[in-house]
């Protein structure tokens, strides 16, 4: 997920709800510009995003969120969503790597899989593990889990059909 780089919002809240995270998209791109791309009154998409009508006339609805999703390349609301809901938005790997290039993958997940040991046991070392820590943990966490995905797509191209093709001959 991405976080900004320009506010003080309690990266929890962003991480957590798709409402805090579309917030958070006014501190990282051009909303005159965005709302312009969507065909939108800029003030208006701006209170859709920060959800900031105290009379409820502006709610972001899907196809905005899908819209500024697409347009923004910036997937931190899918994210806040799918995390609120207990799930975790990951990428889906791409197939095809070389024999070498496998071979890194696996020792890629090794490594990563030691990073994320590492990074539990520095935040458990003083017995208290602070939200800095834990976001740590997470980052180390959801790199591991795309790098087993990737190794497992790439196992996964590399299933044959055996069945038919050996019992004519």
């Amino acid at each position: 997920m991405q976080f900004s780089k320009k506010n003080l919002r309690q990266p929890s809240k962003v991480t957590q709800c798709p409402m805090a995270a579309a917030a958070s998209l006014t501190d990282d791109h051009n909303i005159t510009e965005l709302a312009r791309l969507m065909g939108k009154n800029k003030k208006t998409l701006a209170a859709k995003l920060n959800n900031d009508d105290a009379f409820d006339q502006h709610n972001l609805h899907l196809i905005e969120a899908v819209a500024v999703t697409e347009l923004t390349n910036d997937e931190r609301i899918l994210s806040a969503w799918a995390n609120s809901r207990g799930k975790v938005l990951v990428s889906l790997p791409k197939t095809g790597l070389t024999d070498d290039e496998f071979s890194d993958v696996l020792l890629t997940v090794q490594a990563t899989q030691g990073e994320l040991a590492k990074a539990i046991k520095l935040s458990r070392a003083d017995g208290v593990i602070t939200e800095a820590d834990y976001a740590a943990i997470n980052k180390n966490t959801l790199i591991a889990i795309q790098q087993l995905l990737q190794l497992d797509a790439e196992l996964k191209a590399q299933v044959r059909e055996w069945g038919d093709d050996f019992t004519e001959q």
